[in-house]
């Protein structure tokens, strides 16, 4: 359950996170900046309303995680990213609980890797990213499921690869078998649930 490349409001090249200079910075959310924070983020207690059967049935006993269901919805719809993806993207990786860390550090309800997370920090001169935070670690997710399915040509399995094991990985040796359980575990959860 590892994040490899983390990306938010914006795309370096790969350069750029291993110390060299981006040689272009691209939009991948250009209204992420703009976006007013959601409810879930604001103290709000209430968790919607959940048809039964439409989510894991982990998931729905957890009020406090079903107060991520807008946060999900805000950062796919500003990152163009099916709103089912990140999430089921994001259930495999945690659950759903904000409060994981990975044997490698990766945080959060999307798994971000500190590292990772501090590179973008400082490409995106946004000291304000904090994957420790649902909604930051979502909008990151987000972002970086957008970049991938761009970088991809919109091949949902290979940006999944790419989540796990890296796009550049992904593009010199294609999914590996690590990955794979990743890719077809997602994807199923996909076929399975309805999500938002």
């Amino acid at each position: 359950m590892t994040v490899v490349l983390i990306l938010s409001t914006a795309v370096v090249t790969g350069a750029a996170l291993h110390g060299g200079s981006p040689s272009a910075v691209v939009s991948v959310c250009p209204g992420a900046k703009a976006a007013p924070a959601s409810s879930a983020s604001s103290g709000v207690t209430t968790a919607p309303t959940v048809r039964a059967g439409a989510l894991p049935a982990p998931l729905v006993a957890q009020p406090v995680r079903l107060q991520l269901l807008p946060v999900f919805r805000q950062w796919a719809s500003i990152c163009a990213v099916p709103v089912a993806l990140v999430e089921a993207t994001c259930w495999w990786e945690s659950g759903w609980q904000q409060d994981v860390v990975s044997v490698t550090g990766a945080v959060g309800v999307c798994q971000i890797e500190p590292a990772a997370a501090q590179t973008v920090r400082g490409l995106l001169e946004d000291d304000t990213l904090d994957p420790r935070s649902s909604s930051d670690n979502i909008e990151i997710s987000s972002a970086y499921l957008r970049w991938l399915l761009d970088e991809t040509g919109g091949r949902q399995d290979l940006a999944l690869a790419g989540y796990y094991q890296g796009l550049t990985s992904v593009r010199e040796h294609g999914i590996l078998p690590v990955s794979r359980p990743y890719v077809t575990g997602i994807t199923a959860l996909l076929d399975d649930y309805s999500w938002s």
